[in-house]
């Protein structure tokens, strides 16, 4: 998965776009092989970045995984405005975007299930500096991962975006709604979080920082650092004590090739990797990964539930 900063413009003119993101690959089938004549996604058309054609959780990976191969490939970008357009006003069929993002409620985007672990868990996960992870400090960011779904983090992220609300009153709000009630917990812990620079990172750091803050932590914060190479070290030598990571992406950060799909067994390579002065604790059931969106109306003419489904006849 790449993360990336999430911004929603408006998508003026958006053939020039799709041109201007990549070539159509309709003239190499899938990208994959052939497609498979007379499954449902022979006839549709996927879009998506152009490396997506080529990595293995992309459309290799859709043709190992569940024999599902489309008629054809266009590209567009990656998650972003061009990709959204495209599948909205019907110039793709399927498209590769992130769970989080506002276009899937907004559109009435439907995300079809994974149950073969295509795409690697990204749970949202908290990184702790071993020396601060007391028991009151783990048991007030495990209480706050407790609430964190897939959805309300899509609306987080809504929050912060397109209605372009401040990250910290959007925490505050968040856990008005969700209280912790972890009041004194945390008291004596200095803590400093740190995010990476894009608004969903941002606003999960600021959840961090606020629950932790109510259970009598002191904390101060490090916000819109930038990428993993530049906040991993700082979080690595206890510069930063507590951050909002993705645990399939940290994994592939740490160990290159790894393998691991599913939450479990991310989360124990994940243990293992790890420096030995950062823990991981309890995952959200929270994740923010790629997937197969469809809009409705395709979902509902081709009963599409799975990406499996996919593959059947139709």
């Amino acid at each position: 998965m790449i993360k990336r900063t999430i911004s929603i413009v408006a998508v003026a003119g958006l053939g020039l776009g799709l041109a201007a993101c990549g070539k159509d690959s309709s003239k190499s089938g899938s990208g994959s092989g052939s497609a498979a004549a007379g499954t449902v996604a022979s006839k549709l058309i996927m879009g998506g970045p152009a490396e997506f054609q080529t990595r293995a959780d992309g459309l290799p990976g859709l043709k190992k995984n569940y024999g599902v191969a489309f008629g054809k490939y266009t590209v567009t970008d990656t998650g972003g405005p061009v990709t959204i357009g495209a599948l909205k006003n019907g110039q793709v069929d399927a498209a590769d975007i992130f769970t989080t993002d506002p276009s899937i409620k907004a559109d009435n985007f439907v995300v079809l299930t994974d149950p073969k672990h295509n795409f690697a868990a990204q749970n949202i996960i908290p990184l702790v500096s071993k020396s601060k992870a007391t028991p009151g400090v783990q048991a007030v960011l495990n209480a706050v991962s407790a609430t964190l779904s897939t959805a309300s983090l899509r609306d987080l992220v809504t929050q912060a975006v397109t209605d372009k609300k401040d990250p910290d009153a959007v925490a505050k709000s968040f856990l008005s709604a969700h209280p912790v009630n972890m009041s004194g917990k945390a008291s004596g812990a200095s803590l400093t979080v740190g995010s990476a620079n894009f608004p969903e990172n941002v606003v999960l750091a600021e959840i961090y920082a606020e629950a932790l803050k109510s259970a009598g932590a002191k904390v101060s914060t490090k916000l819109n650092i930038g990428s993993r190479e530049k906040y991993f070290p700082a979080l690595k030598s206890g510069s930063i004590n507590v951050f909002p990571e993705y645990n399939g992406a940290v994994l592939s950060y740490l160990q290159q090739g790894a393998t691991e799909a599913s939450t479990t067994a991310v989360d124990t390579a994940l243990s293992k990797a790890l420096p030995s002065s950062i823990v991981a604790l309890k995952p959200a059931e929270a994740q923010d990964s790629d997937a197969i969106v469809v809009t409705k109306a395709t979902a509902d003419k081709y009963k599409l539930v799975s990406i499996a489904d996919l593959a059947k006849k139709g």
